[in-house]
C-alpha cells in the first residue's frame, strides 16, 4: 500500500475561514446613494436587475450591471450612487487567515465576472430566506465557489502568512482576550519572549506596532458584532475595554467615517 501525505497543507488549509457576516436580497430605489470608507470586509453581488455605479477618491467610476457577479475588496472606500430601481443578491464576507489576516488583501480594485452558468434565482432566493442547515451550507459552498473564479480569472495571489512561534502565540492570544487594556508585558509573558524581542518581531512580521494591531483587530471585530449582533454600543465599548463609550465611537469614526449608531443604521445592502 502506498499512502501520500501533505501535512502541512492540510494545516494551512484548516487554517482559513469564510465567514458569511450578512448576505441577503434587495430592490433599491434610484436615489439610493451614501458612501462607504475602508471596509474590514469585502462584497459580493450579483446583479439581478439595473444596475448602480460606485466611485473612489481618485474619482474612478465603476458600474456594476445586471447579469454579472461583482467583488469589491476590503479597505476600498467608495461612494455609490443608483439612477434607476436595482435588484441584487448580496454578500458581506471575510476570506481570512486564524489571525484574521484578509486573503483578499492583494485585490485593491472592484472586479467583475460574467455568470459562468445560468444564474439560478431560485435556488439562491431559496437558500437566502431558509432556515435550514443544510441550505445555509449549500449557499456557503456557492460563495466559495464564486470567490475562487474570482481568483483564478485575475490570477489573485493569495497566501497564508508563516509567522515566527512567538508571533503566532501572540496572535492567538490577543485573539481569545481582545481588549484594550491589553498589554504588551502580558502578551510576551504568554509568548515566552522579552517585550523587546516581541516588539521587533511585531515590526519585521507584520509591518505595525503590538498596539496598531491591538486595535485594528479591536476594530474589525466592532465593525462585525455591528452587522450580526444587537449588541448596545455600550456593551461594545465595554467589551473591547475603553474607558468609555464615546472615546470608542470617536474611534471607529476615525476608521469607518460613521460613528458606530450610523454604521449601523445605514450599513450598506
Amino acid at each position: 500500500m502506498q499512502v501520500s501525505r501533505n501535512a502541512s497543507l492540510c494545516n494551512l488549509v484548516n487554517r482559513i475561514n469564510l465567514e458569511l457576516l450578512t448576505f441577503g436580497h434587495a430592490t433599491v430605489d434610484p436615489g439610493w446613494h451614501g458612501i462607504d470608507r475602508s471596509p474590514v470586509f469585502s462584497r459580493l453581488y450579483y446583479i439581478s436587475g439595473g444596475s448602480f455605479s460606485i466611485c473612489n477618491s481618485n474619482y474612478d467610476k465603476f458600474l456594476l450591471e445586471s447579469g454579472k457577479w461583482y467583488l469589491i475588496p476590503s479597505g476600498y472606500s467608495f461612494d455609490y450612487k443608483c439612477n434607476e430601481t436595482m435588484e441584487h443578491f448580496y454578500f458581506h464576507i471575510k476570506l481570512y487567515d486564524f489571525d484574521g489576516t484578509d486573503l483578499l488583501r492583494n485585490c485593491k480594485k472592484p472586479l467583475s465576472l460574467e455568470a459562468y452558468k445560468s444564474f439560478d434565482y431560485p435556488f439562491m432566493s431559496k437558500c437566502i430566506t431558509s432556515d435550514n442547515l443544510s441550505d445555509g451550507l449549500l449557499l456557503r459552498q456557492t460563495v466559495f465557489d464564486i470567490l475562487l473564479s474570482f481568483i483564478e480569472e485575475y490570477g489573485i495571489s493569495i497566501s497564508a502568512e508563516d509567522y515566527s512561534p512567538c508571533i503566532y502565540k501572540s496572535l492567538v492570544y490577543i485573539k481569545q482576550n481582545l481588549s484594550m487594556q491589553l498589554t504588551i508585558s502580558e502578551i510576551a509573558e504568554n509568548a515566552f519572549v522579552a517585550k523587546s524581542t516581541l516588539t521587533k518581531h511585531f515590526k519585521k512580521e507584520l509591518s505595525m506596532s503590538v498596539n496598531e494591531y491591538i486595535c485594528n483587530t479591536i476594530m474589525a471585530e466592532a465593525e462585525r458584532l455591528l452587522m450580526t449582533s444587537n449588541i448596545s454600543i455600550l456593551e461594545l465599548s465595554q467589551k473591547f475595554g475603553y474607558i468609555d463609550q464615546l472615546y470608542f465611537s470617536r474611534r471607529f469614526k476615525e476608521k469607518f467615517g460613521k460613528s458606530p449608531r450610523e454604521y449601523r443604521k445605514e450599513k450598506l445592502l
